[in-house]
């Protein structure tokens, strides 16, 4: 049905009405608006349940997602719909830059290290300032996601990250740096962390209409879980060109630090939420604690979002010591093995986010599991570097591909309210990650690295095997309940 510019029409079947006279239990399925493609309303948010405030806001929610399709080819909407909402878009796009340069810094921080000292185990002890403040104060980040202004929180915190990566560089090129300079500077960076990703990622369900939150969310997880495997390469590839150099990377990661503040300049603050500052601190924790408690596919997937950040993904921290003991490659080497890694996790990462609905997410993530832990097992155990360059792209799909869709289910079951503690709570497998760079970086040097990645690979195999097994709660997962597309197996 055609109406005014202005005019929003809801159809159920074969009959219209406008949203001025709605019907007292509406049960419509998507709005129309003139010109533009049609948008499904999430489950829950029907128009005849609304206050007309909360109904004009949909609309222009919606009516804001669906002009501005000139920056995003219309070919890419029908996988990613999110994308034409400019809020959203800016925040995605502008974020992927901090992502992005947290983990080149994670990663150049460790290949520095072990260059000062010679030994895996100082890899560990950076990795350990970054994640003791994630670990001490996760949960006030997630208080304070839900309680303040997000955009302000992300400002602030992106502010500190880009003066912490300014200091690295100016120590780093001026040939004074330290161990000790480099933990100091970690802790402040794992601090800021700890309130910025919360912020973000709850930030997400405020900037996007109902209808496209999943396309969203899995969006904002892929491009999260692909840098966190790019960035590792990208860090190794430019420290090894002498135009660039250690000192020219942190440089870099300061500029993109910039671009992130820049960015969120152009976003609207929508302010704090009026109803969660009536609690306290302490008691809009223990809410938040209780909400998960009480969720038993919940717990689930944050079980097994920690596994593979303990058992898997310190490899990434070790590659350095793979390139020199086990390959014999230089930092050029390096790059390409890390590279090769990266160009899979966009893979992957995408593949999750195009998907809308699945009827069995447990049991694909599952395979995931199980797949990447004997893909580790193989490459750890090879000493063929091509070989090596092979196995990296088929971790990179399958690592990056279990932590979007992880990453995806939580945020899919989570109520609105609860987004920024849950996200506090998650972020403990980020702090998860510099424990498990620190225990393996010491077995390395006990053992072998082959013998540590090989080990923790078949743990981790056989741990996702073994859950998915004895927990039907997992095997009955259902993702994309929110959309009414069509079902994708």
């Amino acid at each position: 049905m055609r109406g005014p510019l202005n005019t929003v029409c809801v159809s159920e079947h074969d009959t219209t009405h406008s949203v001025q006279n709605p019907r007292p239990k509406n049960t419509s399925r998507a709005i129309h608006y003139r010109a533009t493609s049609t948008i499904p309303l999430r489950k829950g948010h029907d128009l005849g349940d609304k206050t007309h405030e909360e109904r004009d806001n949909d609309v222009r929610i919606g009516m804001q997602g669906t002009t501005d399709l000139n920056p995003v080819p219309r070919k890419w909407l029908r996988f990613f719909p999110a994308l034409m909402e400019s809020d959203f878009r800016n925040l995605w796009l502008g974020m992927l830059p901090g992502i992005l340069a947290m983990q080149m810094y994670l990663f150049t921080n460790g290949y520095l290290a072990f260059e000062i000292t010679g030994e895996a185990k100082s890899i560990g002890f950076i990795s350990l300032g970054f994640g003791v403040p994630m670990l001490a104060f996760s949960l006030m980040g997630g208080m304070a996601a839900d309680r303040y202004s997000k955009r302000t929180i992300l400002m602030i915190s992106q502010t500190t990250m880009l003066i912490a990566a300014v200091i690295m560089a100016v120590l780093v090129i001026s040939g004074i740096i330290r161990i000790w300079h480099m933990i100091l500077v970690s802790c402040v960076m794992g601090t800021a962390f700890t309130f910025h990703m919360p912020a973000r990622q709850s930030f997400v369900a405020e900037l996007i209409s109902p209808a496209r939150l999943i396309n969203a969310i899995g969006l904002s997880s892929a491009g999260m879980n692909a840098c966190r495997v790019i960035g590792p390469g990208l860090a190794g590839w430019l420290i090894s060109k002498p135009w660039m150099d250690i000192g020219g990377v942190y440089v870099l990661m300061a500029i993109m630090s910039a671009v992130v503040v820049l960015s969120l300049r152009k976003i609207v603050d929508h302010g704090t939420d009026a109803n969660a500052r009536d609690t306290t601190g302490a008691k809009a924790v223990m809410d938040g604690i209780t909400y998960i408690r009480r969720n038993p596919a919940l717990v689930v997937l944050l079980i097994l979002s920690i596994a593979p950040i303990i058992l898997g993904m310190p490899f990434q921290a070790l590659m350095p010591v793979f390139a020199k003991n086990v390959f014999g490659v230089g930092p050029e080497g390096l790059g390409f093995l890390m590279m090769a890694n990266g160009i899979g996790a966009v893979v992957g990462s995408m593949a999750v986010a195009s998907v809308r609905r699945l009827k069995r997410p447990g049991i694909i993530q599952l395979a995931l599991g199980v797949s990447l832990g004997l893909s580790l097992a193989v490459f750890a155990f090879c000493s063929s570097y091509h070989i090596g360059l092979v196995m990296m792209a088929i971790v990179g799909v399958i690592s990056s591909a279990y932590l979007s869709l992880n990453a995806t289910l939580i945020m899919d079951i989570t109520d609105k309210r609860y987004y920024g503690r849950v996200m506090s709570i998650y972020l403990f497998t980020f702090s998860a990650l510099p424990f498990g760079n620190m225990v393996l970086s010491v077995f390395a040097d006990a053992f072998s690295v082959s013998i540590t990645v090989g080990a923790g690979g078949l743990l981790l195999a056989a741990f996702v095997l073994l859950f998915g097994v004895f927990s039907p709660v997992y095997r009955s997962l259902q993702y994309g309940n929110s959309s009414q597309d069509e079902v994708l197996t």
